[in-house]
Order: structure tokens, then sequence, then C-alpha cells
């Protein structure tokens, strides 16, 4: 699953409506548009007035002036579309398509009607949802389903309890299916082998259905932990963007959700990580932890606490002096909220703390305020970050 790391601040919104963007600020508006229907539905309301205050001092004639231009660049963009039959693929198409045309019509249908404020007093926390893809494209709601096919004839996996189980097996021939975890999810699936995989939210798994007789290959993408089954004969693989873990039968966490990296976190057993450039190897022992540097390609090993880097398994979000930009990546993850700073500065303000994973969000965003510098407006599922006055 490929990560956009976009952030927009208020101006850039304000200034699309004034049709005031350069080049570049229109190009990081479109590809922030495309990322989440969060982000279009927030532009649609600042569009409409609503919600944020985004549109105070923009001429309304303006707005409704844009609207050709806007509808010209819908339609330049629909005629590049074509079908697919990823379900995530067909979320991204929509997501390129429409932003645009949403906003423009509501602030058609809207009219002169009067402004509706609407706060939402809880954003509740994520919970097991997950949908799997077969390798034919078809597609099952994983909390709302119970037995589904796995595209092996015959063989169906169980769903239950926020877990996926499949039938222990070999296979000729690898048939691969994927788990998507949306953003305010979580999911855990059980391979043909015994191995447990739980996924944290906003994460893709790719998997065979059933391995083959010489190694046990997995493509991961996002967060997950793994207790993998030991099987001298089959080693087991984790492949991820510009590296690969070396599974020797172990308890360990991955995750590339951090800009620029990738942390591999062993809490038992023996795992190595190797380049996939170079193929150089490095060894993980109990209580370590990897971080590959996607750009030179490097890793370095450390020791830590590995409570930090796997408390979400049981339900905790852990901040060891984090940035408050690293912070609310993570929680806006887990909530499915959007995120806007009031300015650079308020980004890298730190916080320490332990905070209950299914607590709402407004309680956490109150425990944090408490004691770092910032303070938080939680409009709808909209959080606006800024200095402390």
């Amino acid at each position: 699953m490929e990560k956009e790391n976009i952030h927009i601040d208020w101006e850039v919104i304000s200034k699309s409506f004034r049709g005031e963007l350069s080049g570049e600020e229109r190009e990081r508006l479109e590809s922030w548009l495309a990322v989440s229907s969060r982000h279009r539905d927030f532009y649609r309301r600042a569009l409409e007035g609503g919600e944020t205050d985004v549109t105070v001092g923009v001429d309304r004639d303006v707005l409704a002036a844009k609207k050709d231009e806007l509808m010209r660049r819908v339609r330049v963009m629909t005629g590049n579309v074509k079908p697919r039959r990823s379900l995530r693929c067909v979320w991204y198409a929509a997501a390129v398509i429409l932003p645009l045309a949403i906003a423009v019509g509501m602030w058609v249908n809207m009219g002169g009607r009067e402004k509706n404020m609407v706060i939402a007093q809880r954003v509740q926390p994520g919970s097991g949802r997950a949908v799997l893809e077969l390798h034919d494209g078809r597609t099952y709601f994983l909390d709302t389903t119970r037995v589904v096919e796995t595209g092996i004839e015959g063989n169906l996996a169980k769903a239950e309890k926020q877990s996926l189980v499949y039938t222990k097996r070999e296979a000729e021939e690898l048939v691969y299916n994927k788990v998507i975890v949306p953003r305010a999810g979580e999911y855990s699936l059980t391979l043909s082998d015994g191995t447990r995989i739980w996924l944290n939210s906003d994460s893709e798994i790719r998997y065979p259905v059933a391995f083959g007789k010489e190694r046990r290959t997995v493509f991961l993408s996002g967060e997950a932990y793994f207790e993998v089954e030991k099987d001298a004969e089959r080693p087991f693989y984790v492949v991820l963007d510009g590296m690969e873990v070396k599974v020797y039968g172990t308890s360990f966490n991955v995750n590339t959700h951090y800009q620029g990296k990738i942390l591999t976190t062993l809490v038992e057993g023996k795992v190595g990580i190797r380049v996939k450039s170079t193929g150089a190897e490095s060894i993980l022992q109990p209580n370590q932890m990897a971080e590959f540097n996607c750009e030179k390609e490097e890793v370095e090993v450390t020791d830590v606490d590995t409570y930090y880097y796997t408390a979400w398994r049981a339900g905790e979000f852990v901040f060891q002096n984090e940035t408050i930009e690293e912070i609310m990546d993570r929680l806006c993850r887990w909530y499915d909220t959007e995120v806007f700073y009031a300015n650079d500065d308020v980004r890298g303000k730190r916080f320490t703390g332990i905070i209950a994973h299914f607590t709402d969000v407004a309680d956490v965003l109150h425990l944090i305020g408490e004691t770092a510098t910032v303070q938080f407006d939680l409009k709808g599922d909209v959080i606006t970050v800024s200095d402390l006055k």
C-alpha cells in the first residue's frame, strides 16, 4: 500500500477558492484530495462555508465563477481513469475523479441557505473490520461475512471474532489472497501453516491461500505483528519495499507507516533483515529493532524496549518523546480523522505518555493537551492543532 504523507495548510485551501494557487500548491492539493474521502468531505464543507472558517474573506462570487473551471478539470481527469478490479484501486480512482465535483455540486445546491455548524461530540475509535480480496478480484467484507471462499476449489476460510482462519494445507500452485484493513480498523488472520498475523489500521497483506513446499512468503504494507510457525524446511519471509525479513520462527512487529523508514522490532526468536539491492543481511536478537532507511538503503540495529512498538496489540498508544505530528499520524489512522496544523512549529512539539486505544479521541486529545504545550480544536472529524494560547 503506497503511503502519501501530504499536509495541507489552511491558506492553501483558501487560496484554491480564490484561484491563487501556484502550480506546486495545486498539485499538492489534488494529491491531498485523492488520498482520502475525509479530505474531500472537509474540502466540500469548507467550500460550503459550513464547519470551518477557511472561507472567511473569500468572495462567494469568486467561488461561483470557479465552477466552470473546476468542472472542466474534473472532466479531463475522468477521461484518464481506467476501470480496475482491485477494490483499493476503485477507491483511489473515485478519489481522483470526485473531489472537486462534489465540492462544486454542494456549493451550487446550497444556494442561499444559512450555514449550519455541526460539531461531533464523540469520535469513536477503530474496530474489527477488513476486506478480503481474492486473486480474481472478488471481495468479502469480513465484518459481516462468516465463511468465505479462498480461490482454491473446495477450500473455505472462517471469519469470526475479528479473525480470518485458513485451513491447514499445502499447494502445488500458489493462489494469493489479500486482506485490506482500512483506517479505524484492525484484524487478524491465521495462515495455512498456522502463522498468526495481527494487522493494524491502514495496512494490507498479500499471502498464498496455501504455501508451497519450499519457502513461505507474504507481502506487507502498513503495520503487523507476526507469530510465525516454526518450519525448518520452509523459511518464512515478509517482503516490504526495498527490504525483506527472513524469519526463523519467532514473534516480531513490522511498521512501514513512518515516513522514509521501516521498523522491525523483535520480541523473541531471530530474524534477518536483508536489503534487496545489496543482499546485505543484519541479524536481530530479542529486544532489538532494525531501522531501514528507504532512501539510503541502510539498516541500523539498536536495543529497545519492545513494548513501545507492540503495545497497539494490547489496545494502548505508547508515545515516547514523539512529536505531535508523529502522534497525530497514529491517532488519525485509528480514529479515521483528519488533522490541520495552525503553523509548522506546532508539529515538532513532543509528548510522552500511555493512553488506552479504545478511549474516545476527545479524551485522548485532552490528555495530551494536559502536558503538551499545544491545544486541539475538534469539529466533526477534523482536528486543528495550534500553540497553547
